[in-house]
């Protein structure tokens, strides 16, 4: 498989983004381009051939055109369809960035056989033709934050728009790499069922005590050995998914701040809206109206 890896201290130049709406029969241009295209499907499934390989592109996983690469729509998506794209291109020639990875060495984007999460690599852009995101869908954010970026400066190239696309880059390299870490099976099953266990509860009463008592561990024990799998103590790991869930309820403006708060597990409004803004950097009510607008168009 097809795979771009790079050093981010050489940067990624933007050159346009967009959000693709179609109702239903939606078939992708054949096309070979000189330059990079990164697709994230939000709803729907994009179906892709490119080198004769063929993709079924799903929520939450993306898909990466390559340079001098002919690529197009095998067959018409059935039902809605919506994804984020970007164009971009990388200094150097192809042959610098592009690698045809095996099979036993994608999971480990590069092949020198580093950890997937290991802190080396995150400030490398390494990303397969295929692949998935994190839960978290931070890159997702970035995603529609380059997209509302590009609309406020009338789609002209920015020096804003060039660092977001960066910040994109990494952000999904990152998240790429802890959801194949994830579904290596190198995620010990105790620790596999706790965070499936906080998930699927996040609206209930959760505490590290409660927790710990519920999977036989020490409390502080448990704590550390969430943090060493997800970079967070367990209190922050449950905090964060319950704001990511309320994430996707800001969608509906049908909903309020209070309730939403409530849905999502907090008991105290005020304690939600200040986890909101520490961990998104905004308010909830700023990250309603943040990117209500954005370009719609085809690639």
């Amino acid at each position: 498989m097809l795979s771009c890896i790079c050093d981010a201290s050489k940067p990624a130049e933007y050159l346009t983004c967009g959000n693709l709406v179609s109702e239903n029969e939606f078939v992708h241009l054949c096309r070979t381009l000189d330059f990079f295209v990164l697709i994230l499907v939000q709803d729907g499934t994009l179906h892709m051939c490119q080198n004769d390989r063929t993709y079924d592109v799903r929520p939450g996983e993306f898909f990466l055109l390559f340079p001098g690469s002919t690529h197009y729509g095998y067959k018409p998506t059935q039902g809605s369809l919506s994804y984020c794209w970007v164009h971009f291109m990388l200094p150097g020639s192809p042959a610098d960035t592009v690698k045809n990875l095996p099979r036993s060495s994608e999971n480990h984007c590069p092949a020198e056989g580093i950890p997937p999460l290991d802190p080396a690599l995150q400030e490398r852009i390494c990303l397969p033709e295929h692949g998935k995101i994190s839960p978290e869908k931070r890159s997702q954010l970035l995603f529609l934050q380059l997209l509302d970026l590009a609309k406020r400066n009338r789609y002209e190239i920015t020096w804003s728009c060039h660092h977001a696309l960066n910040l994109l880059l990494l952000e999904m390299s990152r998240e790429y790499r802890q959801a194949e870490y994830f579904g290596l099976g190198m995620l010990p099953t105790s620790v596999q069922d706790i965070m499936e266990w906080v998930q699927s509860h996040f609206d209930q009463p959760l505490t590290v005590s409660g927790l710990a008592e519920k999977f036989g561990y020490h409390p502080t024990y448990l704590s550390a050995l969430i943090k060493q799998y997800t970079g967070y103590p367990l209190v922050t790991y449950i905090n964060r998914t319950r704001i990511q869930v309320s994430k996707n309820l800001l969608n509906s403006h049908t909903l309020t701040i209070r309730q939403i708060s409530s849905m999502c597990g907090f008991t105290d409004e005020k304690h939600f809206m200040k986890l909101f803004r520490q961990f998104e950097g905004m308010t909830p009510t700023q990250y309603r109206k943040a990117f209500n607008q954005k370009k719609i168009n085809t690639l």
